[in-house]
C-alpha cells in the first residue's frame, strides 16, 4: 500500500526520513502498522522521535488522516486505503 506521510513539527523525525513529507509503501494495513514501519524502516532515533517509553505513539502527537479525520489513539486500527494522506504532527499548547 501507498500512503503519503507527512511529517510537521517533528524535526528529528524530519531529519531522519530525509523529508518532511514523503510516499511510503509498506505491506500493512492500519495506522498502527504505518507506525510500526516508520520505526523499523528509519531505525531507532525514528523510535526515539515518535514513540514514547512504552514503545506507543508519543501522546504529544497527533495523528491527521487525508487533512480531516483526527485518529484518536483508540483508533489506531484505522484500516488506510492506498493513496491515503497521513500527518503527523506535535501538537503544543501554551497560552
Amino acid at each position: 500500500m501507498r500512503v503519503n506521510l507527512k511529517i510537521l513539527g517533528l524535526p528529528t523525525l524530519s531529519k531522519v526520513t530525509g523529508k518532511k513529507e514523503l510516499d511510503v509503501n509498506f505491506e500493512g494495513k492500519t495506522v498502527n502498522d504505518l507506525i510500526g514501519y516508520i520505526v523499523k524502516r528509519y531505525g531507532p532515533k525514528a523510535g526515539e522521535a515518535i514513540l514514547d517509553e512504552d514503545g506507543q505513539l508519543d501522546i504529544t502527537i497527533q495523528v491527521l488522516l487525508n487533512g480531516r479525520d483526527w485518529i484518536t489513539r483508540d483508533r489506531f486500527d484505522t484500516v488506510l486505503k492506498d493513496g491515503d494522506s497521513v500527518a503527523l504532527m506535535l501538537m503544543v499548547a501554551g497560552g
